[in-house]
């Protein structure tokens, strides 16, 4: 299979998105093309409904921000008080009860504000045990349903593009939910009760003060709009560069062999931005140069900085004008010291409120667009098996058949294949093939042939163009997809282990209890029991990152161990000897003998050793069947087969 890697979306466009090259202009549809391809529409609700079974708990913290937020804001109405006993008392008063008169007040003023103080403490924890909550739930969501797509989706995504998914995405949304949108509401209650609280000390001054507030927030909407373009497009950058940097370290073996460092160093820098080579800090731009994190982080602190100016600068502008009238009106008699600093509060509330609600409405936005990236994922129906259409138009998983048992059986009929990435490609054409039960079927032929496909086609990690694959005499789309896969075990050219100890590997591909006896059983006749028992602590031995700590006889043995576990009706072996020196070919080949053995068995293979007792050999040229038959019939038939002996013998 030949898998392609997609760049990353592309970013939405703003106006103050730094400028494309000729080579960006050039991709730009495409790009955009995918990016709404890989994304569904953005939606808060979907980010809700995700949170759902802690929906009672955000309508409590929707409680609490309304309480410590009025706490807070009703605390310089009475401070107010405290200034006017202070500025109007009588000259019959004395400094004891005047002072008296000021510590109830005070006392009020500091007991509502603790208890204020207590509730938002109540309030943030909760909402941070939601956002754990949610980004737990949706990353388990959302590692399932990738897990559960087909093959052809992994040909159109990267890895390293889905690992972003997993954890930038969802940490974005869980922000979102914990902390922005809280942030968001807090904003807006501070600054539309203080707005009331200020209409009701004195209505021209509040007039005055939220007319400048209009002017803030009109003049922030573009900028806000503009900050979240260009975080998305900074978060499209980085997960390029993240999928360029996965592909470099899982191959580091390969990477330092070519001595091909700086080449893999470049391309991260592509993305990434190298400060060093813009020494007077504007990103201009060069021939052959990519948008990159620097060039659009450079852009987007301008356009941060400017925001938070006018949020904050205008904001503390406008509070100096107020205050300027406010006076005014003081003289005028229309207002007392007292009711003049509530109303300074009101006004410092309303500016640190719209700020709050700007800055995190932004990474609302933000995270809305990696909303529409996630759910994407979550909510794809996978084409295989193919979804079937419900009576209310929604798709659903198609019914299948699981029969009692898999004979093996198989019959491909008239297959023509394609595959989904490069569908102008004829891979299989008129593919027709009967092998019985209980019996060795080789494929061989040159390299690009389809044989490897054919392997593909029967686990349907695709689906065909046209034809049919039975098994058993019912069609492969009839069958329960998992069922017929636990039936069938895989051993491939390059096998893969995972980070786990030998007996977790083992046993990956089975769900039923299995003794240490039947465990050593299936080792012993895989040739593997030998080599394992050595190891100081056997079957519990780490084999390390993509099994990285055994030598690859090892892992053959090991995969061909592990195949032997899983009770297959089918054995599928790609290449699995290719790659080997001529002793580990010796011993793996022997234990490739014994499990052929009361199996329907497919061999991809170039050795003669391998496919010459095989009951019959397909050889296979220009994507179909140039001839079928055994070793010596072919050899004195097929021209084809005669030449791939020739050339085997001259290695």
């Amino acid at each position: 299979m030949c898998k392609s890697i997609d760049g990353s979306d592309a970013a939405e466009k703003g106006d103050l998105i730094p400028p494309k090259t000729p080579k960006e202009t050039e991709k730009g549809k495409k790009g955009e093309t995918d990016a709404l391809k890989f994304s569904t529409e953005p939606s808060l609700k979907k980010i809700f409904m995700m949170a759902e079974p802690e929906f009672l708990m955000m309508v409590v913290t929707l409680i609490f921000i309304i309480a410590s937020e009025a706490s807070n804001l009703v605390i310089p109405l009475i401070v107010a008080d405290a200034y006017d006993t202070i500025i109007f008392a009588g000259e019959n008063e004395t400094k004891s009860a005047l002072n008296g008169e000021v510590n109830k007040i005070m006392g009020l003023a500091l007991t509502i504000y603790f208890a204020g103080t207590f509730v938002g403490f109540l309030r943030t924890t909760i909402q941070g045990i939601i956002g754990e909550r949610l980004v737990a739930r949706l990353r388990c969501k959302l590692y399932s349903a990738i897990l559960k797509q087909e093959i052809a989706f992994f040909d159109e995504h990267s890895t390293g593009e889905l690992v972003s998914r997993l954890g930038n995405d969802t940490t974005l949304l869980q922000t979102v939910v914990s902390l922005n949108i809280p942030e968001v509401l807090t904003g807006l209650v501070k600054s539309i009760t203080a707005i009331i609280l200020m209409f009701m000390l004195n209505a021209k001054l509040a007039g005055v003060s939220l007319g400048g507030v209009i002017v803030i927030f009109l003049l922030s909407v573009p900028l806000g709009k503009s900050l979240g373009s260009l975080s998305k497009a900074y978060q499209d950058e980085l997960g390029t560069a993240q999928t360029h940097s996965t592909e470099a370290l899982g191959a580091m073996r390969t990477v330092q062999s070519f001595a091909a460092e700086r080449k893999e160093i470049n391309r991260f820098e592509k993305k990434i931005g190298n400060p060093d080579h813009f020494p007077k800090w504007y990103p201009t731009m060069m021939e052959g140069d990519e948008r990159s994190t620097y060039r659009v982080g450079y852009f987007k602190s301008l356009v941060n900085s400017g925001f938070f100016t006018l949020i904050f600068g205008g904001g503390f502008g406008f509070l100096y004008i107020s205050l300027w009238y406010g006076f005014y009106l003081v003289n005028q008699g229309e207002l007392t010291i007292g009711q003049l600093t509530a109303f300074q509060s009101y006004v410092f509330n309303i500016g640190f409120g719209l700020g709050q609600v700007g800055a995190n409405a932004a990474k609302v936005f933000e995270g809305l667009g990696a909303s529409g990236r996630v759910f994407y994922l979550v909510e794809r129906i996978p084409t295989i098996p193919k979804p079937a259409s419900s009576d209310d138009g929604k798709k659903s998983a198609q019914k299948s058949l699981k029969p009692a048992t898999m004979e093996g059986n198989i019959e491909f009929e008239n297959v023509k294949f394609s595959y989904p990435s490069r569908p102008d490609i004829t891979v299989l054409d008129d593919f027709s093939l009967s092998i019985q039960k209980n019996t060795t079927t080789a494929l061989v032929g040159s390299s690009g042939a389809g044989k490897s496909t054919v392997v593909a086609l029967l686990q349907r990690f695709y689906d065909i163009d046209s034809g049919n694959i039975k098994i058993d005499n019912e069609k492969l789309t009839d069958l329960d997809l998992q069922w017929v896969r636990s039936k069938m075990a895989y051993v491939q050219q390059e096998p893969q282990l995972f980070g786990l100890s030998v007996r977790d590997n083992l046993l990956y591909g089975v769900d039923r209890e299995v003794s240490q006896s039947e465990l050593e059983s299936a080792c012993e006749d895989a040739n593997a029991h030998e080599f394992i028992s050595t190891w100081s602590e056997g079957y519990d031995t780490l084999v390390g990152e993509r099994g990285v700590k055994v030598s690859g006889g090892q892992k053959q043995r090991i995969a061909i161990a592990r195949a032997l576990l899983t009770k297959c009706s089918v054995l599928l072996l790609d290449e699995a000897t290719s790659a080997l020196d001529a002793e580990s070919e010796h011993l793996v080949q022997q234990a490739i003998d014994k499990a052929v053995v009361g199996r329907t068995v497919i061999v991809i293979a170039h050795r003669l050793s391998t496919i010459r007792a095989a009951d019959q050999i397909v050889v296979m040229d220009d994507h179909k069947i140039v001839d079928v038959g055994s070793h010596d019939n072919l050899l004195e038939t097929c021209k084809k087969y005669q030449d791939l002996i020739n050339r085997q013998n001259k290695k």
